[in-house]
C-alpha cells in the first residue's frame, strides 16, 4: 500500500544496495494485492502498507544520514527531485488511464467524486479526502467504488518524504551548534516521534478510527521506528546465526499476521506493532559487513524472482486496485475469478509501466542533470491530470442537476428527526411521530428497513390519528438476532437496543407493534460474541427468535403486524438509470433474481409466523413486481435509493395503502 522507493535497475545498483530489502517488498505487495482480490487466507494482507512504511523509513533515513555525515549538508532539491522522478510519472499515468475508464463504467452521478479523488491523488492528499469521507477501506463496494482509494497510502508516504529531510536538516543544525553527533539528536527526535505518534494512534484508533487509519500523525511512529534502526552503527552486527534467526522470525511473524489477523481488528494500534517489529527484524537480520556473504535467509529474499517483483511493486500497487474495482463493476461481480484475474492483469500493466515509463523517466539524463526540468515536467503532467479531474467534477455536477430526482433518491436517507421526543421511565428516549397526542399507539421496530418506512408511516399515522413510536437501528434485526452488517462488521449494541425496545413496549402498552426488518441476513447471523454459525444453525436461530419475539409482543397485549422485506436488485438502480442508454425497462430486475436474495429467511419467517394470528402482513412483492420483472421506476418516481433500500419518494406514494394497513393493524 505504499511504494517501492529505491528499487533500481540491476545495472545501476549502488554498492550499499540490499537485495533482501528489495525482496522484502514482495512480502508487502503480494499480501496487499491478495487481500484486495479477496483471496482466501490473506485476511490480514492490508498490513503490507506498514511493511512498506518501515522499508521507506529505514532507507530514507539511511540515505539522508549518509549524505549529511559525508558532506555535512543535505541537498534537499536533489532529494525531492529523485522522489519526483521515481513516483510522479507512473502515478499520473495511472490517473490518466483510470479516470476516463472509470467515468465510462460508472454513473455520471459519481463523476464529481471520481474527479475529486483523482485530483487529491495527483496532489498526494487523498488520505485527507478519504479520512473526511470515512471511507471503509476493507471492502470493494460495487455500488460506490473508489478506484483511487489505494492512493491514501501514497499520500501518507509523500508527506513523509516532504517532512523527513526537513527533520534531519533541523537535527543537523542542532547537532552542529551543540557540538554533538547528529545520531544522538536524531535518536531523541525519533524517540519523541514514536512516543507521541503511537499514543495518538492508540487514542485515534478508538475515538477517530478513520483519522488513525488514513493520516500521517498516527502512522509517523512506523517511519520513526525504522529511522531508529537506521541510526544503529554498522559495526554492531551481532552473530551471523542470530541475524539469520532474526530474519526467519521476522518473516514468520509477518506471514502469520497476514494469515491470522482479522480485518476487523482495530488498526492501527497495538496490532500494528506486529508488522512493524517483524519488518524491522528482517531488515536488522539482513545487515552484514562489506566483505561478508549474506546469510541464507537474506539470500533467499534476494533471489532473482524476488528482485523482479520487488522492482515492480510500486507500479503493481498503483494498478492493482483500479483493475480490481473496475473489473468488478464491468462484470457486475466480486467473484474470486474476477478479482484474481484483474489482479493478475494489473501485474502485466505494472511491468509495462515499469519498463516503458517508470525506469526510463527516472534515469533520463536530461532530467537527472536538471532540477528545473524535473520539477517543471512533473508539474506539467500533474496539471494535465488536474484538468482532466476538474472536467470530471464539472461534468459530474451537471449530471447531478440533470438527474436530480435520482440523485435525491440516493441521498435521501432516513433522518433521526421526530415530531416529538420524550423519555420513558426507564430513561430511554422515545421518538414519536404521526398524531403524537393520540390515545392509539403503534410501535415500529426494526433495522434500516424499518427506517425506510418511517416517514411514510408517520404521514399515514397522522392522517388516521395514530401515534407512531419509531425504534430502528441499522443492521439490528427487530427479533434480537446478532448479525454482521453488509461489510462484515459486527453490529455493536444491538442486543441492548432490542432490550430497550421491549422495555418500552412493556411500559407504554401500545395497541400494536409493527415489525419491519431486512431478510437477507442469512450467512451473516452470528453468536452473541460474534462467533460463526453454520447456515442451519442460523436459520434455526432466526426461526426461534422470530417466534419468541411475536409471542412476547402478544403477551404484552399488543396486536402484531409484519412488513415483509422488499425485493432487492443486485446492482445500484440509480447507476443503471443514468448510464448511457439506461431506462426504467432496461434497468428492471428479473423477478426471480429480485426475490431470491430474501427467499431463504422469508421462508423461515413464514414458518415462525404460521403459529400466530397476525393482525396484518404487508408485502410489496406484487406491488413492485409483475410475473416477470421487478421495477426500479414507478412512473417518474425512483423506487430504490440503493440496491436494497426503498427511496423515500416511493414509500411516500404508498401512504394510502399504509393508512389502510394501520387501520387494520389497530383493529
Amino acid at each position: 500500500m505504499s511504494k517501492v522507493q529505491n528499487s533500481k535497475a540491476p545495472t545501476r545498483l549502488a554498492s550499499w544496495f540490499r537485495g533482501d530489502i528489495n525482496g522484502l517488498r514482495v512480502l508487502a505487495i503480494v499480501p496487499v494485492v491478495a487481500f484486495h482480490a479477496g483471496f482466501p487466507g490473506f485476511g490480514g494482507g492490508f498490513i503490507g502498507v506498514d511493511v512498506f512504511y518501515v522499508i521507506s523509513g529505514f532507507l530514507i533515513t539511511t540515505n539522508l544520514l549518509r549524505e549529511v555525515e559525508n558532506t555535512g549538508r543535505i541537498n534537499i532539491g536533489q532529494f525531492w527531485a529523485k522522489r519526483v522522478r521515481r513516483l510522479v510519472p507512473a502515478s499520473v499515468l495511472m490517473v490518466l488511464v483510470t479516470l476516463p475508464l472509470a467515468a465510462w463504467l460508472l454513473s455520471p452521478l459519481q463523476w464529481a467524486d471520481l474527479g475529486r479523488a483523482a485530483a487529491s491523488s495527483l496532489l498526494y492528499v487523498s488520505n485527507f479526502l478519504f479520512s473526511q469521507q470515512a471511507t471503509d477501506y476493507f471492502t470493494v463496494d460495487l455500488g460506490d467504488p473508489s478506484p483511487f482509494l489505494h492512493t491514501w497510502s501514497l499520500g501518507v508516504e509523500e508527506q513523509f518524504y516532504v517532512l523527513w529531510p526537513l527533520l534531519v536538516i533541523v537535527a543537523a543544525v542542532i547537532a552542529h551548534r551543540q557540538g554533538v553527533a547528529i545520531r544522538r539528536v536524531l535518536f531523541i527526535a525519533f524517540s519523541a516521534t514514536i512516543l507521541l505518534s503511537f499514543v495518538l494512534a492508540l487514542i485515534w484508533t478508538q475515538a477517530a478510527p478513520s483519522a488513525a487509519f488514513y493520516l500521517l500523525p498516527a502512522r509517523a511512529w512506523e517511519f520513526a521506528a525504522a529511522g531508529l534502526l537506521a541510526l544503529l552503527p554498522g559495526r554492531y552486527l551481532g552473530a551471523r546465526m542470530l541475524r539469520s534467526l532474526m530474519t526467519v522470525i521476522g518473516a514468520a511473524v509477518l506471514l502469520a499476521t497476514v494469515v491470522l489477523l482479522p480485518e476487523t481488528t482495530p488498526f492501527p494500534g497495538f496490532a500494528a506493532l506486529l508488522p512493524v517489529v517483524a519488518t524491522m527484524l528482517i531488515i536488522l537480520g539482513g545487515r552484514r559487513a562489506d566483505d561478508e556473504v549474506p546469510a541464507l535467509p537474506a539470500r533467499v529474499l534476494a533471489v532473482a524472482p524476488m528482485q523482479w517483483v520487488g522492482n515492480l511493486s510500486y507500479s503493481w500497487y498503483l494498478w492493482h486496485w483500479p483493475f480490481i474495482v473496475l473489473a468488478g463493476v464491468a462484470f457486475e461481480s466480486e467473484r474470486l475469478r474476477v478479482t484474481v484475474g484483474a489482479a493478475a492483469a494489473s501485474f502485466v500493466a505494472a511491468a509495462i509501466t515499469y519498463y516503458l515509463v517508470e525506469n526510463p523517466i527516472r534515469f533520463n539524463p536530461a532530467l537527472v542533470r536538471s532540477l528545473r526540468r524535473t520539477f517543471i515536467s512533473a508539474a506539467a503532467v500533474t496539471v494535465v491530470g488536474l484538468l482532466l479531474a476538474g472536467g470530471a467534477v464539472v461534468q459530474g455536477n451537471l449530471a447531478v442537476q440533470e438527474y436530480q430526482l435520482i440523485e435525491q433518491a440516493r441521498a435521501d436517507k432516513p433522518a433521526p428527526e421526530c415530531d416529538r421526543e420524550t423519555t420513558v421511565v426507564s430513561g430511554v428516549n422515545l421518538c414519536e411521530m404521526g398524531d403524537v397526542d393520540s390515545p392509539v399507539t403503534v410501535v415500529l421496530v426494526g433495522d434500516s428497513h424499518a427506517g425506510q418506512w418511517k416517514d411514510a408511516l408517520a404521514e399515514a399515522a397522522k392522517q388516521e390519528n395514530i401515534r407512531l413510536v419509531v425504534r430502528w437501528l441499522t443492521a439490528c434485526a427487530a427479533i434480537g438476532v446478532d448479525t454482521l452488517d453488509s461489510k462484515g462488521k459486527f453490529t455493536e449494541g444491538c442486543q441492548g437496543f432490542v432490550q430497550d425496545t421491549e422495555n418500552i413496549i412493556e411500559e407504554i402498552e401500545p395497541d400494536a407493534v409493527l415489525i419491519s426488518q431486512a431478510e437477507a441476513y442469512d450467512g451473516r447471523i452470528v453468536e452473541p460474541d460474534g462467533g460463526a454459525l453454520v447456515l442451519s444453525e442460523q436459520l434455526d436461530l432466526w426461526r426461534a427468535s422470530y417466534d419468541n419475539t411475536i409471542t412476547l409482543f402478544e403477551t404484552l397485549g399488543a396486536r402484531v403486524g409484519v412488513i415483509q422485506d422488499n425485493p432487492r436488485v443486485g446492482y445500484d438502480p440509480s447507476t443503471c438509470l443514468v448510464r448511457s442508454g439506461g431506462d426504467a425497462e432496461g434497468c428492471a430486475s428479473p423477478r426471480d433474481e429480485a426475490l431470491e436474495m430474501t427467499a431463504v429467511l422469508q421462508t423461515v419467517a413464514k414458518e415462525a409466523i404460521a403459529g400466530h394470528d397476525l393482525a396484518v402482513f404487508y408485502t410489496t412483492n406484487d406491488t413492485l413486481c409483475d410475473e416477470e420483472v421487478c421495477k426500479v421506476m414507478d412512473g417518474d418516481v425512483p423506487v430504490y435509493r440503493d440496491y436494497n433500500h426503498l427511496s423515500r419518494q416511493w414509500t411516500m406514494t404508498q401512504v394510502p395503502s399504509l393508512r389502510n394497513m394501520l387501520v387494520e393493524l389497530v383493529g
